[in-house]
């Protein structure tokens, strides 16, 4: 059986807007894409205020 291989987490080149701009708001709630999925999958929840800003949180990755 083979085995996956785990290593360190490199982040370097990494352009968040370039790769993935033109986030949407589909139901119109004030949270885009990005910031459902980062709602969805925290392991400890984050504090929304506003239009659906973000503070806080803990998730498996970064």
């Amino acid at each position: 059986m083979a085995h996956l291989a785990v290593a360190a987490e490199d982040r370097t080149g990494h352009d968040r807007e370039q790769s993935f701009g033109g986030w949407i708001d589909a139901d119109r709630d004030g949270c885009n894409t990005r910031m459902e999925v980062l709602l969805e999958e925290a392991v400890e929840p984050s504090a929304v205020t506003g239009r659906c800003t973000l503070s806080g949180g803990r998730w498996y990755s970064w």
